[in-house]
Order: C-alpha cells, then sequence, then structure tokens
C-alpha cells in the first residue's frame, strides 16, 4: 500500500512477463494446449452467448439499410437478370463438359469429407484475429485443414481441442496460401497483412495479372484443397491484392474440410504385370510337347528333267 508495495508489485509483474515470454518462445506446443483447454471449458458458455450476439449485430446491420431500401430493391433487380443470363450460360457450359467427360472417359474429382461447424467466438492471441469452432479432436478436425463459408475460403485450423478449434484467417499476418489465378493459370502467394484485402505475390508463370481475375487455392504442397474460391484481383497502386469472397465476420455456419495428398507408392509395393513381364513358358514344357508331337517326315523332292518346260509364270511365251 505504500510507496516501496508499488515498487514491489511492479518488479514483480515485469519479472513474470519476460518470464511468460521467454517460456512462450521456448515452447509454444504449452500454450497452444492450454488455450484449447481453456477453449474447451469455455465452448457451452461461448455457444449460448454467441446467439443473442449475432442477432444484435444482423439487425443492427439491417438498420442502415432501411433508409436504402428502395435503390437494393432496383439494384437487386438488375443483378437478379444478369444472374439468370448467367445461369442459362453456365447450364449450357455443364452439359456440354459432362458430355466431353463421357467421351473422354474422365475421373471425377473426389468428394472430400467435410464437418460443419458453428462459430461460437472470435480471439484476437495470438494472431490479430482468429475465429473459434465448436468442433475439435472428437470430430476428427486436425490442424492444418481448410475452413470455408458458403462463398468462399476462410482460413486453416491452426489449434484443436476435444470440442473447439481455432482459425487462423486468411487476412492474418502470419498466413501465407499458395493460390492460382485464373484465366493464365499463374501460381502465386496470397500473403495475409491484417488488411481485408491480402497482397498477391507473384511465384511462378508469366501469364498477365489483371483487375478482375479470379483466384482460386491449389493442391501445392498438400495445404489446402485445389480449386477453393478465394477471391478476386484488384490493383492497389503498384501492388497486387484480392478482395475475398468470405466474410468472416458476418459468417456463422463453416465447412471444415478433411484433405490429404494420396501417399506414394512404396519401391517394395509389387507393381501391376504388364505383357512384356507376363510368366514365359519353361524350355521342359516347349522340349516336351515337341516330343510328345513330332513333326510330320518331309516330303522327298523329285528330280525333274531339263527338258520338261516348267511354268513358274515368268515367260508368257514358254508357259504357252
Amino acid at each position: 500500500r505504500g510507496r516501496g508495495a508499488k515498487q514491489r508489485s511492479f518488479i514483480l509483474c515485469a519479472v513474470f512477463a519476460v518470464a511468460i515470454a521467454f517460456v512462450g518462445r521456448a515452447d509454444s506446443a504449452f500454450f497452444d494446449r492450454v488455450r484449447a483447454g481453456l477453449s474447451d471449458f469455455a465452448e457451452p458458455a461461448l455457444t449460448q452467448i454467441r446467439g443473442p450476439v449475432v442477432g444484435v449485430e444482423h439487425w443492427i446491420d439491417n438498420v442502415g439499410g432501411l433508409f436504402t431500401a428502395f435503390q437494393d430493391n432496383t439494384r437487386l433487380k438488375k443483378e437478379n437478370a444478369d444472374l439468370l443470363k448467367w445461369q442459362n450460360i453456365a447450364l449450357s457450359l455443364e452439359n456440354r463438359l459432362h458430355r466431353y467427360e463421357v467421351l473422354l472417359n474422365a475421373a471425377h474429382d473426389p468428394v472430400l469429407p467435410t464437418v460443419t461447424a458453428r462459430v461460437i467466438g472470435e480471439a484476437s492471441r495470438p494472431f490479430i484475429k482468429s475465429m473459434i469452432l465448436n468442433v475439435g479432436a472428437e470430430q476428427q478436425v486436425k490442424k492444418g485443414q481448410a475452413v470455408k463459408d458458403e462463398r468462399g475460403l476462410l482460413g486453416r485450423i491452426y489449434v484443436t481441442g476435444q470440442n473447439t478449434s481455432w482459425v487462423i484467417l486468411l487476412t492474418d499476418l502470419n498466413s501465407r496460401v499458395p493460390v492460382m489465378i485464373e484465366p493464365n493459370h499463374r501460381r502465386a502467394i496470397l500473403t495475409g497483412d491484417n488488411t481485408p484485402a491480402p497482397q498477391l505475390e507473384l511465384d511462378v508463370g508469366d501469364g498477365p495479372v489483371k483487375p478482375g481475375d479470379r483466384v482460386v487455392s491449389t493442391g501445392d504442397g498438400g495445404l489446402l484443397p485445389p480449386d477453393l474460391p478465394v477471391g478476386t484481383v484488384m490493383q492497389d497502386g503498384k501492388a497486387l491484392r484480392v478482395v475475398l469472397f468470405a466474410r468472416p465476420g458476418t459468417s456463422d455456419f463453416v465447412n471444415v474440410m478433411n484433405y490429404s495428398v494420396p501417399e506414394p507408392p512404396l519401391a517394395t509395393d509389387p507393381v501391376p504385370a504388364t505383357a512384356a513381364d507376363e510368366p514365359k513358358v519353361p524350355p521342359a514344357t516347349i522340349t516336351a510337347g515337341i516330343a510328345a508331337h513330332p513333326a510330320p517326315p518331309a516330303m522327298p523332292l523329285q528330280s525333274r528333267s531339263p527338258d520338261v518346260p516348267r511354268f513358274d509364270g515368268q515367260d508368257e511365251e514358254q508357259d504357252r
């Protein structure tokens, strides 16, 4: 309560802060386990609180729309007409693609198993912004799995508990995700920088990249499933950024995708036999077959007098 007690408290807090910092740098997995355990403990309370909070957020967002209802209605009618046109084009292309796949006997992409989860909270540590889901190890959720909503990719699982898991978002400073820019198939790295639009670092390829190009995930490195929608390219001065399709602030239910790259066959695995590798008939069997079925004796050659004409078809006059 005196001046000396305040100094001792300040020194004690500083020592504890330095000790925690050193322990965190030395064994970050310990803090991950503690974080997962705390989220598992608080999961029932977070689930109950999340419902009213989301309802209030939606109500507040809709209050501003009351003053722009007419403009929004006009804009939505125009967008609906455009979408109907693109729907007809998409259905035609889908039917054509299906016929091509049937003709070529093309293999279809496998359907990945997914787990539907609910967002029960948001956290600001250890990253700038993370999501907490109500699924964990009991639901076969693992670290590194992709998380998406109905619009596009959100991020990856970072920490898993028994019934909860934490998601590192694409916008986070620690996020690095391989992506592909369509239609030129240009490879790039999507780098989060704590802004709503992450940066693009072009990697492989020489195709042009322009604003409006679509960005999807790739299966490079076995990190994420391929062809997940991510966003569209935008120009920010000399830098390229991506406007994400997904909106973490409004996501309620998400999908956790169980994706893994198939293991390559081992050198000891049996290789399917080819025509050249088929077993041959042993020589002893061939000898026994010849002895059992000998060839017929050769016909003796008959001698021919030189005066007898030969009809060999070479000399027409002589043949006649």
